[in-house]
């Protein structure tokens, strides 16, 4: 099937590293394979379909495809470390079986496996949050976002600020979680701080388990910056283990604005995956017109919701005038 945007490697393109840094990725277009496509399967693949992020984008992704007269097809592909494989495996599938015209992606750590599916059968592969290179890509600004939710805590005088995130070995191969702690670090650096990173399962059950420990120390921090709603919501279930109060003896900050961040009172940073999704849709389907590129990276727009969970630092207790 010609006339499809196929996208591959090209001189310029940016490192995996430079995406970490917060760059985008571009995809390079040949564009004597553009043209029109007719109605078909338009698969939608995600690691999960019991989490909020993922659903959402499933959602956007699901009524956009069918606003436009195409018929989505979900697939769930656990996240694993041959999820590269599995995904490419569920993919290739779909395009020769199926004849699906397309595919919008999420979660997953794409690479040559995408790639030679791709050009093999001339289908379009547009990523949600991805961390491929040479991909079209819907994304939000992750660094800048948890950069500005730390400065958040710096501005209210937090010094001891943690940030609550996965295992080193599992953020290897997810770039949003990478993203969201150099955004923490460089913010903690800009303010001559030291970086306190607490390392856990990427589960609201672990961050509470994780969360009790720390708020038990001697230096305990002030303040923390969680990578999702989930950990953060943990933290704050830990916290009021020990009668400290969000907002005023800790202040705690999320991501992504999940109903249970309302629920929680819970400043956070809010994204739209549904809206992602839906865009990362628009995107592939752009490639029909050559009027259209749809091969930069898109960023989608955050904004930081301040609720009642973080507050102004504490004074410090002067414990010789107290004795005095």
């Amino acid at each position: 099937m010609g006339g499809v945007p196929v996208c591959r490697r090209g001189a310029g393109l940016p490192s995996e590293q430079d995406l970490a840094d917060g760059g985008a990725g571009e995809c390079v277009v040949d564009a004597g394979r553009r043209g029109r496509l007719g109605m078909g399967v338009i698969s939608i693949a995600v690691p999960a379909i019991d989490r909020w992020y993922f659903m959402e984008i499933v959602r956007g992704a699901e009524q956009r495809t069918r606003a436009h007269g195409h018929e989505p097809r979900l697939h769930r592909v656990e996240l694993s470390d041959d999820s590269t494989a599995v995904a490419t495996a569920t993919i290739r599938e779909d395009f020769v079986e199926n004849d699906s015209i397309g595919a919008v992606v999420a979660g997953f750590r794409y690479r040559a496996g995408v790639q030679t599916v791709e050009t093999s059968w001339a289908r379009p592969i547009v990523l949600v949050g991805g961390s491929a290179l040479g991909f079209p890509t819907v994304m939000i600004d992750d660094l800048t976002a948890a950069r500005s939710a730390t400065e958040h805590l710096r501005g209210l005088g937090h010094t001891r600020i943690a940030h609550f995130t996965a295992s080193m070995e599992h953020q290897a191969g997810h770039l949003i979680l990478r993203r969201r702690a150099k955004g923490y670090r460089l913010a903690m650096e800009a303010g001559g701080l030291e970086p306190v990173v607490i390392e856990h399962g990427l589960d609201q059950t672990s961050a509470r388990e994780v969360a009790r420990r720390v708020l038990q120390g001697v230096s305990r921090p002030t303040a923390v910056f969680a990578v999702t709603d989930d950990i953060a919501i943990g933290v704050l279930e830990a916290a009021r283990g020990f009668d400290l109060q969000p907002g005023r003896d800790l202040s705690v900050v999320g991501f992504n604005d999940q109903p249970e961040a309302l629920a929680a009172d819970l400043t956070t940073v809010r994204i739209r995956p549904a809206e992602m999704g839906a865009a990362a849709i628009d995107m592939l389907l752009s490639g029909l017109t050559p009027e259209l590129d749809p091969t930069r990276s898109h960023l989608h727009p955050s904004s930081l919701i301040t609720r009642g969970s973080t507050g102004p630092a504490l004074a410090p207790v002067n414990r010789n005038s107290m004795a005095s």
